[in-house]
């Protein structure tokens, strides 16, 4: 499912971003002064009714801020504010460059907009602005696996898709590489920079639904840790993995 949205990131945006933080502040420091209200009745210690003044300062310094944000025409000087973001097979681009770093990504969802917090970067993302589906449809494609930090879920796709999709993604720096179908195994002989033979194993790993969701990906090669192997040319590496790799096929590098 493709879905695509504008995002704006403009003075409105800061503004919100500062109350977002600002927030939880507010927040504790008024429940610690309704707190304070109970020895207040039973004892009559009305001098904790003081307490008082904290979220009050608090909540005056976050309309302040919030209104001299909102109104700073120049803060964010001459830099783009709107930008097009597509979320695609599980993927999140935005203005065509995806966005790889999955821990960057936070999400905050308010009645009229959905609030998207990148590194350095935050956005307001209107429920009118999609180009390409829904609020909703963008939401349903959401998992939160933290308070505000949010994963997007892949397409589902059969075993056999996704080793199709991590044969493509084999070692490249190898000299010869061997797969075995029947463990999902590979066996692979790289050349060192000092000019040395060595021999690698990783093994495939298909994650299941929930762990596709955090890294983004169907699966990923582990590696299979054996003792290191130097050799000092190619036949001798490949004489070193003959018995290892006989139901093994190989693999040409392209």
């Amino acid at each position: 499912m493709k879905i695509e949205m504008i995002g704006y990131n403009d003075e409105k945006a800061i503004a919100i971003y500062s109350v977002i933080k600002t927030m939880p502040f507010f927040v504790i420091s008024l429940i610690v002064a309704c707190f304070s209200l109970i020895p207040t009745l039973v004892f009559g210690i009305y001098e904790l009714l003081f307490v008082f003044l904290l979220p009050a300062i608090i909540l005056l310094s976050m309309l302040f801020r919030f209104a001299v944000n909102i109104n700073n025409k120049t803060f964010l000087g001459r830099a783009k504010k709107k930008h097009i973001f597509c979320l695609d097979n599980g993927c999140l681009y935005k203005d065509g460059k995806e966005i790889k770093n999955i821990s960057d990504i936070r999400l905050y969802k308010f009645k009229k907009f959905i609030f998207l917090e990148l590194k350095r970067s935050y956005y307001r993302i209107m429920n009118e602005d999609y180009l390409i589906g829904s609020r909703e449809e963008f939401l349903s494609q959401i998992k939160f696996y933290q308070k505000h930090y949010a994963a997007f879920l892949l397409p589902p796709k059969t075993d056999e898709e996704i080793v199709d999709i991590l044969l493509k993604k084999l070692p490249k720096n190898s000299e010869r590489l061997f797969y075995c179908p029947a463990e999902r195994k590979i066996i692979y002989i790289y050349k060192r920079p000092d000019g040395i033979y060595s021999i690698g194993r990783e093994k495939m790993f298909i994650a299941d639904k929930d762990e596709r969701c955090y890294p983004g990906k169907y699966g990923w090669w582990e590696p299979d840790y054996t003792p290191f192997v130097f050799l000092g040319t190619l036949d001798a590496a490949l004489c070193e993995i003959k018995a290892e790799t006989k139901d093994y096929i190989e693999i040409k590098s392209k």
